[in-house]
């Protein structure tokens, strides 16, 4: 697998919508991908709708998807339906966290078809900047803001889909919105949840936890200690909205547990998340369950540490 793009923009978020939009035109990946969700997604959201919630929640998103249209250009309409993330089809997909009070160790399996490839760096000044492993641009699989919140969507289940938020675009805006993990959990209790996810957190005050969103419910996850994340919910009150298999789940929490009891420093941890004999790394790509990325967050540090199969790690500071 090709090495990830690092890709940075700067300005403000309606001219950073425009460079990205000009690089979507020209791309032959972004291309494909976009052909194929409008060929197989039925996308006939109420764009009115999507305006009035992303302006409520995040209007600074909303100003990006403006640019976003002028640099592909594309309709209004088409834009929101395809990079709002509200009130989309949802597709299933893998994710393993690993988080402690200093660090954030994750791993991300989906399927090559339907992945950015790109590690997007939005600089609006030398203090405001949000980072994160990007879907179609605009989303965040996981990520770090300038104050060392990070976030990381798991997808648990898709049976109760309600009108909502994708989880990129959750990400996306809980990155945009919050300062702290208490910030973001006020946050994602408030915001519309389309499908039932985890949502791995720590901050640079090394406070961690894993909030659990349904559509209709939701729950905080908290250890002293650690934390390990998978897709499934953990706790009492959430397993009656898991999927009817969680064995994979359950097999890296078990693999995982071992992690809590060591301390081990995170370049450690990323090694052994991102080996592909490990258990937590998975290899069904044809079935849309493929390692597509390793990425450790250090808050402390804004630092970051990225890896793509078969390919040595990129390590920055931001």
């Amino acid at each position: 697998m090709k090495k990830i793009d690092v890709l940075e923009f700067n300005g403000g978020y309606y001219n950073i919508g425009f460079a990205q939009g000009r690089m979507l035109t020209n791309s032959k990946h972004y291309h494909n991908m976009l052909s194929g969700i409008k060929e197989n997604l039925n996308l006939e959201q109420n764009t009115n709708e999507i305006k009035s919630t992303l302006n409520y929640f995040c209007p600074k998103l909303l100003d990006q998807l403006n640019g976003l249209r002028e640099g592909m250009n594309y309709s209004e309409d088409e834009v929101l339906r395809l990079f709002g993330g509200y009130d989309m089809p949802i597709l299933e997909m893998g994710c393993t966290s690993f988080i402690t009070s200093d660090y954030y160790v994750r791993n991300y399996d989906f399927s090559p078809l339907i992945y950015d490839g790109s590690f997007v760096i939005q600089r609006h000044n030398k203090d405001n900047w949000t980072c994160g492993n990007a879907e179609l641009m605009v989303g965040m699989l996981d990520g770090m803001n300038h104050n060392g919140l990070t976030c990381g969507l798991h997808f648990v289940n898709n049976d109760l889909h309600k009108k909502g938020f994708i989880g990129s675009t959750i990400v996306r805006i809980v990155l945009e919105m919050c300062k702290n993990v208490e910030e973001a959990i006020d946050l994602l209790k408030e915001l519309p949840h389309a499908a039932s996810y985890n949502y791995s957190l720590v901050d640079r005050n090394g406070n961690f936890a894993v909030f659990e969103a349904s559509p209709d419910k939701t729950n905080v996850h908290r250890e002293k200690e650690s934390l390990s994340c998978v897709n499934m919910f953990h706790t009492d009150k959430m397993k009656c909205y898991n999927q009817a298999n969680v064995d994979s789940s359950l097999d890296r929490v078990k693999a995982l547990s071992h992690m809590s009891k060591s301390q081990r420093p995170v370049r450690e941890v990323h090694k052994w998340f991102s080996d592909q004999t490990s258990p937590v790394f998975y290899t069904d790509y044809e079935n849309f369950f493929g390692t597509l990325h390793t990425v450790s967050y250090v808050p402390k540090f804004n630092k970051i540490i990225l890896t793509a199969p078969g390919n040595e790690p990129q390590e920055f500071i931001l």
